[in-house]
């Protein structure tokens, strides 16, 4: 997992876009992010003058404490993304010969090994004559995400 920089920053609000806004400090924008949720704790207008405290993200600041200048800070949630019923993480090893087992067991046919990430293995697959297919499978087997595979990412075999 990334680890980013904490960030403490004091400055004016410039333009508001709904949960995200950029704040000028010493004559530098940054664009900010508070969530849905957090823009509701704490309602945001240009002109107002903030305190905030954050992770510095390649894009922007994850804000988890705002505050106007000289009040009391409000705490900011920023929920986990939600990847649909079938994103398992589960606590099986990431043994790649499970995977590709239960990848052969679905009618898939793999070329090339397994490439492992954090919480799955992706793996170019095809059915039959089928076109060629990204396949995302869990630790535990459980395909739940398929593809067009990439032409350039996997070098297609002809």
């Amino acid at each position: 997992m990334p680890h980013h920089e904490k960030v403490a920053l004091a400055g004016v609000i410039e333009h508001v876009f709904a949960h995200r806004f950029t704040l000028i400090c010493n004559d530098q924008a940054y664009l900010a992010d508070l969530g849905p949720k957090g823009a509701e704790a704490f309602p945001l207008s240009p002109g107002l003058a903030v305190r905030l405290e954050g992770e510095q993200r390649p894009s922007e600041i994850k804000v988890a404490r705002i505050a106007r200048k000289g009040g009391a800070f409000v705490d900011v949630e920023h929920k986990k993304p939600h990847h649909g019923p079938k994103h398992h993480h589960p606590d099986a090893p990431a043994d790649p010969r499970v995977v590709l087992a239960a990848v052969k067991n679905a009618g898939w046919t793999v070329v090339g090994q397994p490439k492992p990430k954090p919480r799955h293995f992706e793996l170019l697959a095809q059915r039959g004559a089928g076109e060629w297919t990204e396949l995302h499978v869990d630790f535990a087997g459980v395909i739940y995400k398929e593809k067009r595979a990439d032409a350039d990412k996997w070098r297609l075999p002809g």
